[in-house]
């Protein structure tokens, strides 16, 4: 009887059919642990690429987030790990596994014959030779397929936002041509890169069918060899080959993706903003005072100066109107006040601590900014007024009020309505201040709360929602959401950048009031778009190509004469007998 039917009766099949099903378990188990650890590995390492991405990216110079568009940024926060989540760790598995399995074949090759072994490293010469000039031609085009990408989403986040003056100037057809035209670009270079692919396989193929070829006729050739190692040696060329295949294919593809790695490193490396520097006091700033020095700042180290060598100083509570043509370093000035330019030379003391010795975090947090182009946070209307929520509903109910975004019954009945649940009034009247012919203009932006065509006052719930960027208010609204942040801060130092250039001239009227009641006690820098609105502050600073044309009180500038920058500005501008006026202390057009 055979040995291997005494094998089967003495254990039986009951048992052979256990070692089977434990082979089938333990190759079951140790798949899925490659698997998850391997996937877990992968989650782990692209977390931390994106943390450092992230941290760069936001912590970025201001030159950089200018001149890098913002869809090369978008193209690394979506595509790229896309391919760092999905496709490495899936490559990378199935090289190891495809090596492994060369490594078994390979070995098996040991007992079969000796002539096979020297044709298979000639095999695997080959195809490793193929391999390397794929990726030779191939790593450069997936660059440029990864690169052709941002311009797309570059082109699709600007369409979005502009989608408004794109309809209204009849533009949509040109900008759907050049989004073809992108698209086109990114398709040429996915299908040179296919091309690729499609010639090292071929070759790859062509490599493996003869090198079975030749192991067959020589296996053919050779009389008398038993027909069972004949049919083995040939099973084992053609699992060598289709292993080699797909060891150098997989080595291949893990290598290309490798690419979206490459550039997110590459962004996680740029240099940041100087994040050191000393903690000031927890009081800091106390009064409010404003020293600067010789400044001198630019956008970049290779480019001229903005701010060349400015002097200036501000006392405590000291209202500071900031004026002067295009250009002249206006906007430069605010940028330097919150290091987001850093000087070259000289420096800007804020109570007598110089700002480029503290912390970014600390000096950025100590000072508020109104810019022109208000920016606002998808969330709430508390989340955006109290991001860390320092403030009760009655304070901030209270600021919406002051900057006219509600009227006082409005704000006092809503903190009613909040307790015991009442609903808001359906009206509003907000009271106009003695001698000023002014609008309600609380009640202009919603008239009830009463279903039916006309709107509803959103601020009147600080539950109401905001869209990002603030994309469901209009610009003045958005400008005096910052305003009333910016009045539950409370800053000392408070930089105004043309803050209410959307807003009209009544509206603009009672902002100045209220920007006079609330910050009596901190230092405002008015940078204006209407020389009315600073006519009548404590000093005015003239700039002229970044340099300090004139500095001193409204009327010591009028009385310099008709020579003057602030004085020829005033004669040019359309409300000359109201800034004369003004500026003699005849009269002010803000009430104040």
């Amino acid at each position: 009887m055979p040995v291997s039917n005494l094998a089967v009766q003495e254990h039986g099949v009951k048992f052979w059919l256990s070692v089977w099903a434990s082979v089938c378990i333990g190759g079951l188990v140790i798949g899925t642990a490659r698997y998850y650890f391997t996937y877990v590995a992968s989650l782990k390492a692209s977390r931390l690429l994106f943390q450092k991405l992230l941290f760069a990216v936001l912590r970025a110079p201001l030159r950089w987030s200018d001149t890098v568009p913002v869809g090369r940024i978008l193209n690394r926060f979506t595509a790229d790990f896309n391919s760092i989540d999905e496709m490495i760790a899936t490559y990378q598995v199935h090289f190891i596994y495809m090596l492994l399995q060369s490594v078994g074949v390979a070995a098996a090759s040991i007992f079969i014959s000796s002539f096979v072994i020297p044709l298979a490293l000639i095999c695997f010469a080959w195809c490793a030779y193929i391999g390397m000039n794929y990726i030779i031609v191939a790593r450069p085009m997936k660059r440029i397929d990864s690169t052709a990408n941002s311009p797309i989403f570059d082109l699709f986040g600007s369409s979005l936002t502009g989608l408004t003056t794109i309809r209204a100037f009849g533009r949509a057809t040109p900008y759907v041509h050049l989004m073809h035209k992108r698209i086109d670009n990114y398709t040429k270079s996915t299908m040179h890169l296919s091309l690729f692919g499609r010639w090292m396989g071929w070759n790859l193929g062509f490599a493996s069918i003869l090198f079975t070829v030749c192991v067959a006729v020589l296996v053919v050739a050779k009389a008398g060899r038993d027909a069972a190692l004949a049919g083995f040696i040939l099973s084992f060329t053609m699992d060598f080959s289709s292993v080699v295949l797909m060891v150098i294919r997989a080595y291949a593809q893990l290598e290309l993706e490798m690419n979206a790695v490459e550039r997110v490193i590459e962004y996680s490396e740029i240099e940041t903003e100087n994040l050191g520097g000393e903690k000031p006091p927890a009081a800091w700033p106390t009064q409010g005072r404003l020293e600067v020095n010789d400044l001198v700042v630019s956008y970049a180290s290779d480019l001229p100066p903005v701010l060349k060598g400015i002097s200036f100083e501000t006392r405590a509570a000291e209202r500071i109107g900031v004026i002067g043509r295009t250009g002249a370093g206006k906007s430069s000035l605010t940028l330097a006040l919150f290091r987001f330019l850093e000087p070259r030379s000289g420096t800007i003391h804020v109570d007598g601590l110089d700002i480029t010795k503290i912390k970014l975090e600390d000096l950025r947090s100590r000072l508020a900014i109104i810019p022109q182009d208000p920016v606002l946070f998808s969330g709430t209307i508390r989340s955006n007024l109290d991001p860390f929520e320092h403030h009760t509903d009655e304070e901030l109910h209270d600021c919406l009020q002051r900057v006219h975004l509600v009227s006082e019954s409005e704000s006092e009945t809503n903190t009613v309505a909040g307790q015991n649940g009442s609903p808001p009034p359906e009206t509003a009247t907000l009271p106009v201040p003695d001698g000023l012919p002014v609008p309600d203009i609380s009640a202009e932006i919603s008239r009830a709360s009463t279903p039916g065509p006309r709107n509803i006052n959103v601020f009147r719930d600080l539950n109401s929602s905001i869209s990002e960027g603030g994309s469901n208010l209009s610009q003045g609204q958005r400008q005096l959401l910052c305003l009333a942040r910016a009045i539950v801060s409370r800053p000392k130092i408070m930089v105004l950048d043309e803050a209410t250039s959307a807003v009209d001239m009544a509206t603009d009227t009672l902002i100045q009031r209220s920007i006079r009641e609330e910050f009596g006690g901190s230092t405002l820098i008015v940078i204006a778009h209407r020389l009315s609105t600073i006519a009548d502050f404590d000093r005015i600073l003239v700039l002229s190509d970044g340099e300090v044309a004139e500095y001193g009180t409204p009327r010591e500038l009028w009385d310099v004469g008709t020579d003057g920058v602030f004085r020829g500005m005033c004669e040019q501008s359309g409300e000359k007998e109201k800034l004369t006026k003004m500026v003699l202390g005849e009269g002010s057009s803000n009430g104040v």
